[in-house]
C-alpha cells in the first residue's frame, strides 16, 4: 500500500504529469513551457493530452488568449488547483483504469469547518484568503500523483491512485493533526481552521464514478454534522473523533 512520505517519486507517470500540468499552471500560466522535463515525460505529456478533456479545453480557448488560455480553462481562479470540470474528468478516467486492471482508487474530500463564519464577521476576502491558503498547504502534503481540485465552495477534493480508503486515511490523519496548527491567512486575524474530511474507496458499493464523488461527499457532510475536525470512511461503521 503507498504511503505518503514527502519527497515520494511519482508511482506512475500518468499522474504524474496531472501534477506536472497543475504545477506549472500555478506558476507560469502555460503549461507549453517544458523546463528541464526528460524527453520520456514530454512524449508522455504529449500522450496524455491528445484526444483528452484537457487537450480539447486548451483549443477552445486558446485562440483568444494563449498566454492564459489553460489556467481559465483548468483551474480554478480562488485557489489555482484543478476546478471541478477537471477533476471530475481526472476522476472518470482514472475510475475506468481501476476498474479495467482492478486497482485500487481513493477520494478525499475536505471541507473547512465555519469558513462561512469566517466570512460573515470579515467578508469574502477574509474567505477566499482562507481558501488559498487550505490550498497551498493541501499541496504541501500530498504526494506528487495526488490530483487536487477545488470541487465546490467549501470542499477541496484529492484523488488518490493506487491507494485504498486505509492508505487515504493515512493522508486524510495527518491533515486533519497538521492544519490546526498552521496559519493559513492573517487577512482580518490569523486564521487557523480545522477540517471535516470523507473517504471512500474503489472498489467498494459504488458502481459509477459519480458514486463514488457521492460516498466521499456524503461522509465529508456526515463528518461536519457530526462537530467537525473528523474523518468519516464511506460505509465504516466507525469514525475518527477529534
Amino acid at each position: 500500500m503507498p504511503t505518503f512520505d514527502k519527497g515520494q517519486e511519482p508511482l506512475f507517470a500518468r499522474e504524474g504529469l496531472f501534477r506536472q500540468k497543475l504545477n506549472q499552471l500555478r506558476t507560469t500560466g502555460n503549461v507549453g513551457q517544458q523546463r528541464n522535463v526528460p524527453m520520456d515525460n514530454q512524449a508522455r505529456l504529449k500522450e496524455l493530452e491528445k484526444g483528452s478533456y484537457l487537450h480539447n479545453a486548451k483549443e477552445n480557448f486558446v485562440k483568444n488568449d494563449p498566454q492564459h488560455a489553460e489556467r481559465v480553462a483548468l483551474l480554478d481562479s480562488t485557489t489555482d488547483l484543478y476546478n471541478r470540470n477537471t477533476i471530475e474528468k481526472a476522476i472518470k478516467e482514472e475510475w475506468k483504469r481501476a476498474k479495467r486492471y482492478k486497482h485500487n482508487l481513493g477520494l478525499l474530500v475536505i471541507s473547512v469547518d465555519l469558513l462561512d463564519n469566517a466570512i460573515k464577521s470579515h467578508g469574502q476576502a477574509a474567505g477566499d484568503s482562507i481558501l488559498q491558503g487550505v490550498a497551498n498547504f493541501l499541496m504541501s502534503q500530498i504526494r506528487d500523483v495526488d490530483v487536487p481540485g477545488r470541487y465546490d465552495t467549501n470542499a477541496f477534493l484529492i484523488l488518490c491512485p493506487e491507494t485504498d480508503a486505509k492508505g487515504v486515511g493515512v493522508l486524510a490523519e495527518r491533515i486533519k493533526n497538521k492544519i490546526m496548527l498552521t496559519r493559513v491567512s492573517d487577512i482580518g486575524q490569523n486564521w487557523h481552521v480545522t477540517v471535516s474530511q470523507g473517504i471512500a474507496g474503489f472498489p467498494g458499493t459504488s458502481q459509477r464514478a459519480e458514486e463514488l464523488i457521492n460516498e466521499a461527499l456524503m461522509a465529508s457532510n456526515k463528518a461536519k454534522q457530526n462537530g467537525g475536525n473528523q474523518i468519516v470512511i464511506a460505509g465504516a461503521q466507525e469514525q475518527e473523533q477529534a
